[in-house]
């Protein structure tokens, strides 16, 4: 009994998948024709799409740990700066796409001046010309809400000077960062330490020197997190360096004076100013002194910990473009117009059946 059941399960199966295919061959000239229509689609939204190129750059940063003796400490607590003998050596990789985007990164990018086309303009005016000459069609269709946003904007801009101390971003400064956030794209090999920064653009001479521009920012923002403390107290120290060094020649000018003054004079109190002025003179003396050799022994433990940056591959001009991938796109946009077809075709006949009993009720 079990066998026959299943021989005619077997057959209903087969009898399916045969009808089904004997719907789709005799409606094929519709599949065709659809699938014609989302290939001519496909083609014509890759041709509209823009050329982007990518240029990137991988380097390495090399680390020295930085020296903690208790001569520096001392020197660090004078300061207020405290160096831990804890503190590790190397920079959290997770800060580095932190460093990329935060609005100071961002400004300083835009603010570069780039070579465009023999002209020269800083990078926010040319992102700014090629957003105001590409049509968008969600722009268009989004304009009276940012219309009315810019409104509020405006209004808001009197309250907002009152807060110059803070990063203000204006609503185009905002769309700008925004964009570039999707134009300068970091990867990290968290395992071997190695860096890549790449950078998309429609030209590919843009790309290539903002790619260029945004490598030096970001080797220099790394140096300065990693010999932050350490640069402090080089600050301090040379400041006090001035200080002492001021002193020690108003002492010296008042020692030498005192003593034309009184060349002829050997009473005891003549001595007792001369060994109080000379002994203030040497105290400063050596202080100054002592804060000098300090000053020339924290520049070179800065030099030594400054990270040294190994390129392994360097920013080159693009010559291929990167996106778009025309052939991918009118290849997904065909095999979408079959799937529809055949879809259309196998629900066509069941879809008109339920309308009409819907309609017959």
């Amino acid at each position: 009994m079990n066998k026959n059941n299943n021989q005619v399960y077997g057959e209903d199966d087969s009898i399916d998948l045969i009808e089904l295919f004997s719907i789709l061959w005799l409606n094929k000239k519709f599949i065709v024709k659809v699938s014609l229509l989302f290939f001519s689609i496909g083609i014509a939204y890759s041709l509209s799409q823009k050329n982007i190129y990518k240029s990137s750059s991988t380097f390495y940063p090399h680390y020295e740990k930085i020296d903690n003796s208790n001569n520096l400490r001392s020197l660090a607590g004078l300061a207020g700066i405290n160096l831990s003998t804890e503190s590790s050596s190397n920079i959290p990789a997770s800060l580095y796409p932190k460093l990329i985007s935060s609005p100071i990164f961002k400004r300083k990018i835009l603010d570069e001046i780039i070579n465009f086309q023999g002209f020269e303009l800083s990078y926010r005016d040319h992102l700014l010309a090629n957003s105001s000459s590409s049509f968008n069609i969600k722009e268009l269709l989004l304009f009276p809400i940012t219309f009315l946003r810019n409104l509020i904007t405006n209004k808001e801009d009197t309250i907002n000077n009152y807060y110059s101390d803070i990063l203000n971003l204006s609503n185009e400064e905002y769309q700008i960062h925004q964009k570039l956030s999707d134009k300068i794209i970091l990867n990290l090999n968290e395992k071997q330490g190695f860096i890549e920064l790449s950078v998309y653009d429609t030209n590919p001479y843009v790309a290539s020197q903002i790619a260029k521009i945004a490598i030096n920012i970001l080797q220099k923002s790394i140096i300065d997190f990693k010999i932050k403390n350490i640069n402090d107290t080089y600050k301090f120290i040379s400041g006090q360096v001035e200080i002492a060094k001021t002193n020690f020649h108003i002492l010296q000018d008042s020692l030498a004076k005192f003593k034309d003054k009184n060349k002829n004079i050997k009473s005891d109190i003549f001595l007792n100013q001369f060994s109080r002025l000379e002994s203030e003179y040497n105290l400063s003396r050596n202080i100054y002194n002592d804060l000098a050799l300090n000053k020339e022994k924290i520049a070179i433990d800065v030099r030594k910990n400054t990270p040294i940056f190994t390129v392994i591959k360097p920013v080159v001009i693009p010559n291929t473009r990167y996106e778009p991938q025309r052939t991918r796109i009118v290849l997904i946009y065909s095999f979408l117009g079959i799937v529809i077809g055949c879809f259309w075709v196998l629900i066509k006949n069941p879809l008109y059946n339920i309308i009409s009993t819907i309609r017959n009720k």
